[in-house]
């Protein structure tokens, strides 16, 4: 041992470093291997679990849609609906709405959509009335947006989105 340190003060400092540089490389080179098995069983046990996570919705999803879609009005009905929210109007004091009518249908889900677009003109009470009351009605029904639209006798003309939501159609 007195040998190896006469020999060290005689290279010096930088002998000292190099020979801790050395083995530090050794040590290094002992615990990497080590470590990166380690870290590669951790990356295969995170891709497994992912794969599951990504199995899980969407088996989740196609059981919560086919439960939506059962819950929903048949598409049978799609007619009655539609004169139920037109008639509304009526009752409530509006005139008949120039309406257009759009249907869409997501086979994988079972859902269907009819789209009601309608410009209605009246009272923001009246509308407002009309607008919740059709929302009551119908707890299938959607109010997809509103446009109003102040005229120069003080009157509103209001532009709405609606959306039936039923089962599609077999």
């Amino acid at each position: 041992m007195r040998r190896w340190l006469t020999h060290a003060r005689r290279l010096g400092w930088p002998a000292a470093l190099a020979a801790l540089l050395t083995l530090t490389a050794i040590a290094g080179a002992a615990w990497l291997p080590a470590r990166q098995a380690q870290l590669d069983e951790q990356r295969q046990a995170l891709m497994a679990r992912r794969a599951a996570l990504a199995k899980a919705p969407a088996a989740a999803a196609k059981t919560d849609s086919r439960a939506l879609a059962a819950s929903l009005p048949p598409d049978s009905a799609r007619q009655a609906r539609t004169a139920a929210l037109l008639a509304l109007t009526g009752e409530l004091g509006l005139p008949w709405p120039r309406s257009d009518f759009r249907y869409q249908v997501d086979r994988e889900l079972g859902i269907a959509q009819y789209r009601v677009a309608m410009q209605l003109s009246g009272g923001y009470g009246a509308l407002r009335g009309f607008v919740a009351e059709a929302l009551q009605r119908d707890p299938a029904l959607a109010l997809d947006s509103v446009r109003l639209r102040r005229e120069a006798d003080g009157t509103l003309k209001a532009e709405l989105a609606w959306v039936l939501h039923m089962q599609a159609a077999k």
